[in-house]
């Protein structure tokens, strides 16, 4: 099993918004692209936060390296590409990948 995980701070102010598109559209897309077999959301609790920042955590859950490595070549640039311009330029994102061995 391989998970991938998506770190994204973003501006407080639009925290909701983005959290509603992520669980109703983007999450769902993704899953939709059939390389993933589940994931969980959410928000991460920091006792030391970023002011006017929230902080949110998406694991994608794969069966196989493999099948990464196909999502993030043949699907992930267009729905990066697919955010909303109301959040562009507005969190930061990390990325990285854990191998369950």
């Amino acid at each position: 099993m391989v998970l991938y995980a998506v770190k994204v701070e973003i501006e407080a102010e639009i925290a909701e918004a983005w959290r509603n598109w992520m669980l109703h559209v983007h999450i769902p897309e993704v899953l939709q692209t059939g390389w993933f077999r589940g994931h969980r959301f959410g928000e991460v609790v920091d006792p030391l936060p970023t002011a006017g920042k929230r902080t949110f955590l998406v694991l994608y859950e794969a069966a196989q390296r493999v099948d990464l490595e196909a999502y993030l070549a043949k699907e992930a640039p267009r729905l990066r590409a697919a955010y909303p311009p109301e959040f562009q330029g507005r969190f930061q994102a990390e990325r990285w990948i854990w191998e369950m061995r």
